[in-house]
Formats: C-alpha cells, structure tokens, sequence
C-alpha cells in the first residue's frame, strides 16, 4: 500500500490511470445528509419518524452524542484517528497479522475516514479489490485534507450503518434502546459500537449472545485505550440491557396521515419521501389525543354492539385559531382497512346537524328570527323524491319528523333545538338553497356531496339538503363549530405550526391573523350560538339535562342522524374548544335500535369536552353590539317583529288529480317562490317505542320526586 500509494499521491496522471478518476470530496456536511421527516406534537412530543422505504437516518452533531458513544467507535473502529492522516498502515500490518492468526477476518484495517469514504462514495458492496482499497486511501487523505478530524467523525457517526434499517447513532439509538444518542449509556455505546464492523452477526435482536461477545470486545478496547478502568468495563457488561425490535410506530397515526397529506399540498411541497430532515411540528395536543381516543374506544367497547356501530371519528379545534389539537379518524388504524381516515378522507351524510346552516343562513336573511312561528304539519311535494314516501307516485317527496309526528306551531328556537325535519326543510325553503349552500361553505364546507373536489351549482343540491342528506367531512364540521364560536370568523383547521430544514432554520411558520375570514357577523353567529347552547329548547326531543350539556357551563351543540341510522353526529363548542365527533360503520350499515345522535356521538362529545375542559372556567360571549335582547331572547335590528310566514298551512300546487310527475314543470310545482305540495294524507302512527336498552334514554324520563310524573324524552 505504501509503495503504490506515494506516487499516486503525488502524481495525478498516474493516480487517474491506476484507479481511474475520483469523486470530488467537498461540500460534504452532516446536514446536507439524506435524513428522516420527524413529526412532532405542539409540546415536542415526537409523533412520527417518516423515513424512506423503512430505512432511517436522523443527523444531530458531535455535541449531542454521549461521549462514551465517541470513547467506544475510537477504541474499536480507529484508534489512531486523531493523529493518522486518513490511513493507518500500522493498522493496516495489525490488522493482516491478526487475520492471518485466527484464520477469518478479526480486525479490519480500514480508518474511521476510509470507512465514511466508502459508506458515501464507494458503496457497501463494493469489491474488495485492490483498486477499491487504493480509491478509499486516497479519498481518506483527501478527506482528512478538506475537513477536521471532528467534522469526520460527525459525519461518520451520522452515516455508518447499524443494522435493522438504521443509519446513523442517533437512529440506532432510538431503534434498539428507544432513547436517543446523547443519553447512551456505557453498555448501550459499547453494544452499538460493534455493530458497524458486522451488522447482522452482532445484531442483539436476532444474536444476543455474539452481541454480548462483541460488546465485551469493544469495552476491552476502551480498557485498553483508557477511557474507562477494568472495573467500569465489568459493570458495563453485566447490565442487562432492554433491546427492542426496530417498529415503526406512530403517534395518532391517522392526524400523521393528514398532516403528510398536508405536506404535499401548498404551500409545503414536502413529499412523504424528502430526505431533507424537516422537524415538523404540529398543532395536536397529545394529551388531548390519547383522551380523545380513549373516549371513542370506550363508547364502541360499551355500547358498540348494542347499537351495532363499530367505528367512530373525532376533531377538536381551537377556534380562535384553527389549531387542531385532536384528531381520531377511526377506533383502529392497525385493522384491516383501518386505515381510511373518517375524520377527513371518508365523508358522511351529516344528518341534522346540517341545520346548523340553514338556521344560521335564515337568521342572516333577517326573513325568521329565533321567535318566528312555525307550523309543523305534514308535506306531501309532487316531485323530489327517490321512494313512494306517502304518495301514490314514486317521484312524491314525503318528508317525516324522527318520531313520525306533527307538533302544531312551535317557535324557530324549539324546531332548531328539538331538531324538527319539516320546520327545517319549510326554513331552508322560504331562506332559499342557494342561501343554504353558501353559508355552508362559508362556515367552513370544503365538501358537500360526493366526490369532494367537484363544483355543484347550487340549484344541483334538492330539499333534502336541510336533513343531511349529502356527505360531507367531519373536520368542516368542527371548522363550522369553530366559526360560531369565534362570533362568526372562520380559521381552516391548521395541523401545522412550525416546519424546520435539516440546518434547523425556519421553513414555515402558522399565523391565524392570515387564516382569518369573517364568515357571517357577529350578530348573527351569536344568535345561533344562544339557540344551540338553550337546553331548554332540545327537551321536547331529547330530555333535559343529556349529554348535550356540559355541567356549570355555557355550551352550544347540535346532534345529527340520518334517515337510515348509517351515521350519527354531534358538533357543538365553547369559545375556547370546538368538537365534531361522528359514529358508525365503515361498511355502511344502519345502528340499531332506531340510534341517534344523542346515545351514540353525543356521549362521546360528552365525555370529550367534560375532560377537556376540566379545570378550565366557564366562558360564555358577552351580547354583540346591536343586537336587542328581549326577555332572553335576541334580535338582529329591525327583526323584532316579522310577517308570521311560516305559521301560515304551505302552499299547495293547482295540479289536476292525474298529474304525472315525470312531466311537471317548475312553474307547476312553485307557488310563492317556493315548491308547492300536494293534498297531504295523515301520516302513519308512530312505531312503538323500541325496547329500554343500557345507556339509552326512555321514552319518558321520571321526575325526581314525583313519581306520578315524567318529561318527554327520545334517542
């Protein structure tokens, strides 16, 4: 090797004709090193390690790592590495003679400097030829020409291959031991310390026992470097260490999922796949998280299959800012098919909560205001429907309450509260659809109907829009919930705080103030927010006092079902929290027991938000500027006393006794600029009650005290 490697040296012709031309070694640095995205938690909690293809690297510097990882890689890897010139030959001899002696392969003669040369321009499996060994050495003095032996060494340590997918100490540490690089103890370096010269044999997860061979080894040489007595090496070895199998395991898997999806989308551009070692730091509360996910297990463990749902998804906000603080997109990531994200990917028909917009569009249309009388009378439309309903044509749109009954005149507030179907749909209509449908997308709808991503023009959408009838995404509806509770100024959920490069400068950071849109005005949010938080407007429908309540505080809330029982909701917030939670099952099949709202989602809203809160005090909105408060109730300025519109029967068609509905025209079917109805019949008895079952609420509830009494109640 000496007698090859002076002239190379010092003649380049020569050194291009022996081993052929050499890469340039500048611009090397341990930051500019392929490396994984780390996702973090709001408290730094790490969440998730992306890496590519299953390997990871994570770079930190020398000053990081324990220093008896350091002592140990010298003993064993390169004992003349702060003093050689990138080549050992006496290395190199000692080496060669104690192969020879055991007759296999027992020390290896390449520096620390040649084995980085190697690992980043030669490759692992190389061949051992004369040539490769001659490239190494002269890339090894190059090396030692450009940088210092401490920028060597990070970069070394940053780079050599552990075993088990894990390139780089700090990657190694957080595989095998589940700690990290600088608080590597001396049994833990020493072990990791040996696993460069031969990965697989002396990897402790699948061969303790060479591992154990191989650590004594290294703390022999320590020993023998002195860095540490015979004494420290003895302790060293007897400790009985933990090794873990290398997993790759995430933190509230699906809100990872979202955020890398995120990520890929403007203005980030950061595929699942950059090596650039971005440190992501995230909106999610972890603590809230594990609470969030316990209370959706719970509920499904209890109550799951009684009511025949199986799967659950949760989103809570920070209104003030859009941060998203939890995120459960399903009751299990790991099962087969667990994996679809119900909290975003997968949207469902959102049931009555979507009367949320259409009484927040008719306040603002300043046509109702929460006093307005409505008639709840049966409605038979001519055309609209997909089923017989009571007609006798299959195209008649028969509208029903959830208990299949009719409730005379009631003020909005109670057809809101008590969730009424036919008050809803008479609202949406005399309000208009397209009012509907642009205060949804005001408040926060980025989806409404399927697929997501397509345009609708608002007259696509029918009557049913009021009762849910098209999907949409369970995190738009606790954006939604977040823009009433911040008096009607919408922030898009933020997932994403703070994004870091692999040199630790800032590549983005959240500001709400550019996440801002007043929706609707102050007014009006606030109106709607003092129907919803009224318990005694749901009692008719819900009993008093349910899950839709907080105790000792101020909260509005909104259940939702669907006509089919395929999905059940509960949306509702404080100023401070807001939270959409939905249940049901992912192959779409009905709850049982006629479930509602109310003893499936609600109770996990419930629970949610109680813990959530916990410790925190009441917080409630102080009555906008402009709005008249009469006796309790409020109004927008000249609202106090409107026409009694909705009070009055509904229009009915001037339609010959044989019409045929395929062929009516609009002008036939409107009367008032609204869809007329037919000659209603009496609608059908309602079903009797289903049987009590644990946890639901009876059909009526007893009065404590009175027991001659109860007070209405249903799911």
């Amino acid at each position: 090797m000496v007698v090859l490697l002076l002239p190379l040296l010092g003649i380049p012709a020569v050194t291009a004709q022996a081993v052929g031309s050499l890469p340039a070694v500048s611009g090397l640095a341990s930051n500019k090193m392929d490396q994984d995205t780390l996702i973090y938690d709001r408290h730094g909690n790490l969440l998730a390690d992306v890496g590519k293809e299953g390997n990871h690297r994570i770079v930190v510097p020398l000053n990081y790592i324990s220093p008896w990882v350091v002592k140990a890689t010298l003993a064993t890897e390169d004992r003349t590495f702060y003093s050689n010139s990138g080549i050992d030959m006496g290395g190199i001899v000692r080496a060669a003679v104690a192969n020879y002696q055991h007759h296999r392969i027992q020390q290896g003669g390449s520096t620390i400097s040649q084995q980085l040369v190697k690992q980043v321009y030669i490759g692992p499996n190389a061949p051992a030829d004369i040539q490769r060994k001659l490239k190494e050495a002269i890339l090894a003095i190059e090396l030692n020409r450009e940088y210092s032996k401490n920028q060597i060494l990070e970069m070394y340590l940053n780079t050599i291959f552990y075993g088990s997918q894990t390139y780089g100490i700090e990657a190694a540490a957080r595989s095998y031991f589940q700690t990290n690089a600088h608080d590597l103890s001396l049994a833990q370096a020493a072990m990791l310390a040996g696993l460069p010269q031969a990965p697989t044999r002396y990897n402790p997860v699948i061969n303790f026992k060479s591992a154990k061979q191989r650590q004594a080894q290294v703390l022999a040489a320590m020993v023998g470097e002195k860095y540490i007595t015979a004494a420290q090496a003895e302790a060293a070895y007897a400790i009985k260490l933990s090794v873990f199998a290398p997993i790759t395991k995430f933190e509230a898997p699906y809100f990872v999922d979202y955020v890398l999806k995120t990520l890929a989308q403007e203005p980030y551009r950061i595929t699942s796949d950059n090596r650039k070692g971005y440190r992501v730091y995230t909106s999610l509360d972890l603590n809230l998280q594990h609470m969030a996910e316990q209370v959706v297990r719970d509920q499904i463990a209890q109550k799951g299959n009684f009511y025949n749902f199986h799967d659950a998804a949760l989103v809570s906000m920070n209104p003030k800012t859009g941060e998203v603080l939890a995120m459960v997109g399903g009751n299990d990531y790991n099962r087969p098919g667990g994996q679809f994200n119900f909290a975003y990917d997968k949207p469902r028909p959102p049931g009555s909560s979507f009367k949320i917009f259409t009484y927040t569009a008719a306040i603002e249309s300043r046509k109702v205001n929460m006093l307005s009388p409505i008639l709840d009378e049966a409605l038979v439309f001519p055309t609209g429907g997909e089923g017989p309903g009571y007609g006798q044509a299959a195209q008649r749109y028969a509208p029903v309450n959830y208990d299949r009954r009719f409730h005379g005149t009631l003020p909005l507030k109670m057809a809101m509260g008590n969730s009424l179907n036919i008050p809803a749909l008479k609202v949406e209509l005399r309000t208009g659809i397209p009012a509907v449908v642009d205060m949804a997308h005001r408040l926060g709808l980025t989806c409404l109907g399927e697929p997501c991503g397509t345009t609708r023009k608002p007259d696509e959408y029918g009557m049913s829009l009021t009762l849910g009838a098209y999907p949409v995404r369970l995190a738009d509806m606790a954006t939604a919930a977040s823009t009433l509770a911040t008096m009607g100024v919408r922030h898009r959920e933020a997932p994403i705080l703070n994004i870091k490069d692999g040199l630790g400068h800032d590549v983005f950071t959240y500001d709400p103030a550019k996440n801002e849109y007043r929706a609707i005005d102050p007014g009006v949010a606030f109106i709607v927010a003092s129907i919803m938080s009224d318990d005694r407007n749901r009692c008719m429908s819900f009993g008093c006092h349910g899950d839709l309540t907080l105790p000792g505080r101020h909260v509005g809330a909104k259940t939702g079902t669907t006509n089919d029982f395929k999905d059940n909701w509960t949306v509702g917030f404080t100023p401070s929290l807001a939270t959409a939670v939905w249940v049901g099952n992912p192959d779409n099949k009905p709850l049982s027991h006629n479930s509602t709202g109310i003893v499936g989602a609600a109770p996990i809203w419930h629970k949610f938000m109680t813990q959530a809160l916990a410790g925190k005090p009441d917080e409630w909105y102080p009555v906008p500027a402009g709005i008249h408060a009469v006796g309790g109730n409020y109004f927008l300025p000249g609202t106090e006393s409107l026409p009694s519109t909705l009070a009055k029967p509904w229009p009915q068609c001037k339609l010959p006794a044989n019409y045929n509905p395929y062929t009516l025209s609009a002008a036939q079917t409107t009367v008032d600029g609204v869809p007329c109805i037919v000659n209603a019949p009496k609608p059908p008895p309602a079903p009797p009650a289903a049987s009590p079952s644990p946890g639901a609420l009876p059909t009526c509830q007893p009065v404590p005290g009175q027991p001659d009494k109860c007070k209405p109640g249903n799911g």
